[in-house]
């Protein structure tokens, strides 16, 4: 083999390792989104007084206060491309095991602040 095809070979394996962890910090924040959405969101009755809508599609939770019309900002928190948790736009991080509460407590302070709850 030469050494191009050494290397070339090392660099498809190396990019095979990468895209694999980066899958499994995708699906774990995913896995991540929906327990947060089933438990702390679906379930609020604070949303739900102060009008917040929340819905989720597998990769989002988008909360919304439709009372307030178009005009109203809305807050999206997504799956970034490496597996971490943005919220509207700003970065928290991957969610590892040991980061699960920190992650929702964080997510729990931008929704408290965003909607002036």
């Amino acid at each position: 083999m030469s050494a191009l095809d050494k290397t070339v070979a090392e660099l498809e394996a190396k990019r095979a390792r990468d895209d694999a962890e980066r899958r499994a910090r995708q699906e774990a924040a995913g896995v991540f989104l929906k327990d947060f959405f089933d438990t702390d969101l679906s379930p609020s009755t604070s949303l739900k007084d102060h009008g917040v809508q929340a819905a989720f599609d597998g990769k989002r939770i988008l909360l919304t206060k439709p009372e307030e019309g178009v005009y109203a900002e809305g807050m999206m928190i997504v799956i970034g491309e490496q597996g971490e948790i943005d919220v509207s736009g700003r970065s928290l991080g991957p969610v590892y095991v040991k980061d699960k509460d920190i992650r929702k407590k964080e997510l729990i302070a931008e929704i408290i602040s965003h909607f002036s709850l």
